[in-house]
């Protein structure tokens, strides 16, 4: 994060200073280079630092300041689109980024990372940094047994069970006895969560040839179907290219157009609020709906906005297509747009999460350039019906969630792992039992 800050810092300064074709690609380049580490970071942080029962509250924030600063960078650059006023926005970038390399040195590493590195006693300081005034003796010791793989199954499954439970609880020494235990957990799955008895990394090509302590691959599959997906229900359309679609929706004139700021934009503007508004029910639903649910609205609510867009376009009825957008990006941030970049640090084990997270974020990068690059041309191609297509890619979407994505809320890895550690498999049924059974 370090060395994401600094970079953009000097991308401030070049944008200011430069201005050849050659020298601004190579800029842009690194930089889309560095957000990609750092989203990718940040979110594997935030996942790691947090308690269980509100992990899915702080892995939001990523998307929540997404969706701000995609807002902010809207609504200033109405304001700053002439000549030489446009670099004043991308200077601000480095504004916020000075701020960030202020701040970073006051920030502990993962705990978990650090007892994963033998560093215990610098894992203590860094959970009671990120717990002040609360007793951390339960949820420390948990996370070493859980590292060093202590006595049998059963007692590892109990030792699970109680990380789950673990949510700031001050001066409980003896709350591990009371809490009920989770089914029986393998010795593998348990030390694969801080990765202590397991290698501390394991390879691309070791992960594909199915050589890791666990078996991930529907895990994995989860992953990267939900990382891979995220930039085909359509949502890279609605950001790069609604102010032209809207345009066309209210049949503005070129002249209209130049004119700053028009309709079309205040309705983009309208639209990046939504985002935030949006991310901000997610924060607050997630930890009490679940991830799993909360997809299948998301999905479902994109595949029907989809279609209203297309009703409303090639039925020329402007406020209907802009209503469903408005749908579209609200039902987005309800679901698909945070709980993607969660998938890694809670589906999968730590010693495969360094590299499997890095190409999960990879691949979602590679799918917003393709999305990118074909939008136009199918814009072109389908006219009105543009949003057919991402209707039918929202529902297929839907499907595999509901037979294949397993819940992950208040469940530790050891428990996803125990469940779920085997090839692809349908998970609808489970969900059914687990429910039944009154588990989470």
């Amino acid at each position: 994060m370090s060395a994401d800050g600094t970079h953009n810092v000097l991308h401030w300064v070049l944008w200011w200073d430069r201005s050849s074709p050659g020298e601004l690609l190579t800029n842009l380049v690194a930089n889309t280079f560095c957000y990609g580490v750092a989203s990718t970071v940040v979110a594997t942080y935030n996942s790691e630092c947090a308690p269980v029962k509100v992990r899915g509250l702080i892995g939001t924030v990523l998307q929540l300041s997404v969706e701000v600063g995609i807002f902010l960078a809207q609504l200033i650059a109405v304001f700053l689109v002439d000549v030489p006023n446009w670099r004043i926005l991308f200077g601000l970038s480095g504004v916020i980024s000075i701020v960030q390399l202020a701040w970073l040195p006051f920030m502990p590493e993962s705990p978990k990372f650090l007892i994963a590195h033998g560093m215990r006693a610098e894992a203590t300081r860094a959970l009671q940094f990120l717990r002040p005034n609360h007793d951390i003796s339960i949820e420390f010791q948990a996370m070493l047994d859980l590292a060093s793989s202590v006595s049998s199954p059963a007692d590892n499954g109990h030792i699970a069970g109680c990380v789950g439970k673990i949510s700031f609880v001050p001066d409980s020494s003896s709350e591990c006895d009371k809490l009920p235990s989770k089914p029986k957990t393998s010795v593998a799955s348990i030390s694969s969560v801080l990765g202590t008895n397991t290698p501390t990394s394991v390879g691309v090509v070791a992960i594909f040839k199915g050589q890791t302590p666990d078996t991930i691959w529907h895990l994995l599959f989860c992953t990267m179907f939900l990382m891979g997906f995220q930039q085909w229900t359509g949502t890279k359309g609605i950001v790069f290219y609604s102010t032209g679609i809207l345009a066309k929706m209210f049949s503005l004139s070129p002249t209209q157009l130049r004119e700053t700021p028009n309709t079309a934009q205040w309705v983009t503007i309208g639209l990046a609020a939504t985002g935030i508004i949006a991310v901000l029910s997610s924060m607050s639903l997630i930890d009490r709906l679940g991830r799993r649910r909360l997809l299948l609205i998301s999905t479902s609510g994109l595949a029907m906005a989809c279609l209203l867009i297309v009703i409303g376009c090639a039925c020329n009825v402007p406020v209907l297509a802009v209503l469903a957008m408005f749908a579209f990006k609200l039902t987005y941030g309800l679901g698909m747009a945070p709980i993607p970049w969660l998938t890694a640090s809670e589906m999968l084990p730590y010693y495969t999460l360094g590299t499997l997270s890095g190409i999960a974020s990879a691949l979602n990068w590679t799918m917003i350039f393709v999305v990118g690059l074909l939008f136009p041309a199918l814009s072109r191609l389908l006219g009105d019906y543009l949003f057919v297509p991402f209707a039918a890619l929202n529902f297929c979407a839907f499907v595999v969630i509901l037979l294949m994505v397993p819940e992950t809320k208040n469940r530790h890895i050891s428990d996803i792992l125990f469940h779920h550690g085997k090839h692809i498999h349908i998970v609808f049924s489970m969900a059914r039992k687990r429910r039944s059974e009154g588990q989470v």
